[in-house]
């Protein structure tokens, strides 16, 4: 099709490409012009474009260093020669790397509107660029919550237009999503099966299939339902190297996101600390600047982790780990109060508690509390009232520990974690 590309491209073109790219598509002006730009009719190129983009699905599930890199073609035929059915994804992917590679939300964001813009009326188009717009770009941006209709929506209309591909990660994307952000656990779990089901029934995609299991059985062990209890038993040391050592960070990291989040929850805190040391600073380094939803939640959950074990050993270790999980949300927050603002407040407070800073913890904690409850996160809401309740109990302060301990169970009954609020009805 006559577009070649550098057999074992360096970093340093990949971000040249994108840094070249970006200053021809982003900005009002630009936006304008793409919005503008007339229909291709090179029968070449329309070939080319159609061609780039199964391989640009290809290397992004991959995670191949080439996804840029023709995510960037991709853009530059359409503004040379203009608008083709495959122009929408190809600037939905670059909107992405911004995002990834530099952490440029405002832009990435943008330029995410525009592919959606572009798409207009064409269903077929629109429920593709969709996927990768909501799941990953928008959420930077846009209330978590307002993004779980629009990929359900994304999957029913990608399994309408045959794209399964398209379908499977939608689901797969939804399932994440619903469950770190609070989704009800109960329905969830019911749409959880019904993807997976899909998955290896219908679609025969096995490996899909599998990447569903954490969410099921991390809705299993909360929910206190049948099957593994804790988390231990169905995230191991052994899945974690395995990914590790087949280069699958994104897997890895996944895995490792849902093993803390779970101990964190049950308290099962000696269980995690060996693989807390052992994997939270390798990925600070193999994150770097880039921006996925998992970082959000390896991110929290490490930093209260860090925390804990701070407070418990005040090895300098874990502060480390603490204070970048802490600029991270900082970082964060400024591009979206509602998502970040409640577990930014929640481990100030931590912070605050580690250094001894009372009275600057309990207005912290009051903070992440009232931020959890208007910004819809009931579990969050359910762990900064437990996690306050610890406080004031280590504190002397016992006149609001049954208050917020019954206001922890109440949250954690809501969101179905009947296994969390058995453990808390159990302890002493």
């Amino acid at each position: 099709f006559g577009e070649s590309f550098p057999a074992a491209p360096e970093t340093g073109i990949i971000v040249q490409e994108l840094l070249a790219t970006k200053e021809l598509v982003t900005g009002s002006q630009n936006e304008s012009k793409l919005r503008s730009l007339p229909e291709m009719t090179d029968s070449k190129k329309l070939e080319a474009m159609a061609f780039l983009e199964e391989i640009l699905i290809a290397s992004y599930q991959s995670q191949s260093i080439y996804f840029p890199l023709i995510a960037c073609r991709m853009v530059q035929i359409t503004l040379q020669y203009g608008l083709a059915k495959s122009s929408c994804a190809g600037l939905s992917s670059v909107a992405l790397s911004l995002v990834t590679v530099f952490g440029n939300f405002s832009e990435g964001y943008s330029l995410s509107k525009t592919s959606l813009g572009i798409a207009g009326s064409d269903k077929r188009v629109l429920s593709k660029i969709s996927v990768t717009a909501f799941a990953m770009i928008n959420i930077w941006k846009e209330p978590m919550q307002a993004i779980l209709p629009e990929l359900k929506y994304a999957y029913n209309m990608c399994l309408k237009y045959g794209l399964i591909d398209s379908a499977l990660f939608a689901g797969m994307f939804h399932a994440y999503r619903a469950f770190f952000t609070g989704s009800l656990l109960e329905p969830l779990s019911k749409e959880v099966s019904s993807y997976m089901r899909n998955n290896l029934e219908r679609h025969k995609r096995r490996l899909m299939h599998l990447s569903m299991l954490p969410v099921s059985n991390g809705i299993t062990c909360l929910s206190g339902s049948s099957g593994p209890q804790y988390v231990e038993e169905f995230i191991t040391e052994e899945h974690l190297a395995e990914a590790l050592q087949n280069k699958e960070f994104t897997v890895c990291e996944s895995m490792l996101t849902f093993k803390m989040m779970c101990s964190f929850i049950f308290r099962r805190l000696d269980e995690i600390k060996v693989i807390a040391r052992q994997y939270l600073e390798l990925f600070e380094h193999e994150s770097g600047a880039s921006a996925q939803f998992v970082n959000i939640y390896r991110n929290f959950y490490g930093g209260l982790l860090s925390l804990y074990f701070y407070r418990e050993s005040q090895e300098q270790f874990w502060m480390d780990r603490a204070t970048h999980a802490i600029q991270k949300m900082e970082l964060w927050t400024a591009e979206s109060v509602w998502n970040f603002e409640n577990k930014l407040f929640l481990l100030q407070a931590e912070r605050h508690y580690a250094f001894g800073e009372m009275d600057l913890a309990a207005e912290k904690y009051k903070l992440a509390e009232t931020s959890s409850k208007k910004h819809r996160f009931i579990h969050e809401e359910a762990l900064s009232c437990e996690l306050a309740a610890a406080f004031h109990k280590e504190a002397g302060d016992k006149k609001n520990v049954a208050e917020l301990i019954d206001r922890a169970v109440e949250c954690y009954q809501t969101w179905g974690a009947e296994g969390k609020v058995k453990s808390i009805l159990l302890s002493p």
